[in-house]
């Protein structure tokens, strides 16, 4: 899990928002009515694009399929974005094979606060050799194979930004004291010149390139 605080420019962030208001459900980037070349573009342009092209290699492939605006509620519980497609059915009783977690990075970026009055994303500080089954990512297993000390929750300020591989499990972070909105933007990237079989036929797009930016401190933190 890497933070990046003030990835892009709260008044962008606003403008976002501004632009998609009145979607009160989850969405991906195909529905929404954002540019797709233009949100790859800033990104291209900011600190993410190092560490993704690092990852994936040149001019990563943003899934737009499997991006989403996201508003917190409901509540995802515990898992992996690696796991996108997996027949977890075909493998059931047994380990997912080595290959099984898709090779992607999901870039949440806070469209507004999170953490504190909102909800935000919470983790295991302690990413998993492969996927777990279905059976291993329930909240009782999680937290009887991990234990209190390994979960983290980031508060984010708009414009901040966490970027993590497919096996970071992770979940939605609510609490009863959380009574505010919140508003992400999850982008999920892919190697350009090896699309996993299980994103083929989704709508994509390539741009980021590894021209960074730079970030500054905006309080953001992770507990």
């Amino acid at each position: 899990m890497k933070l990046l605080p003030q990835l892009l420019p709260q008044a962008l962030c606003a403008a976002w928002q501004r632009q998609t208001e009145g979607v009160t459900a989850s969405l991906p980037m195909t529905a929404l009515p954002l540019n797709a070349a233009e949100v790859l573009q800033v990104i291209s342009a900011s600190a993410a694009a190092a560490p993704l092209v690092a990852a994936l290699g040149p001019a990563p492939w943003c899934n737009l399929t499997q991006s989403w605006l996201r508003q917190g509620r409901p509540p995802h519980s515990w898992h992996q974005d690696g796991a996108l497609r997996h027949d977890f059915l075909a493998h059931a009783g047994r380990p997912a094979p080595a290959d099984a977690a898709l090779q992607m990075r999901t870039l949440w970026i806070a469209l507004t606060p999170c953490g504190e009055d909102a909800p935000s994303l919470q983790w295991v500080d302690a990413t998993p050799a492969a996927l777990l089954s279905p059976d291993e990512l329930t909240p009782a297993a999680v937290a009887a194979r991990y234990g209190e000390a390994a979960m983290q929750h980031a508060v984010l300020q708009p414009g901040d930004a966490l970027l993590f591989d497919g096996l970071c499990l992770h979940r939605t972070h609510l609490t009863p004291a959380m009574t505010q909105p919140r508003c992400s933007l999850e982008l999920r990237f892919f190697r350009a010149d090896a699309l996993p079989a299980r994103v083929a036929g989704m709508t994509g797009v390539t741009g980021v390139t590894g021209v960074t930016g730079v970030t500054g401190d905006s309080g953001a933190r992770l507990r």
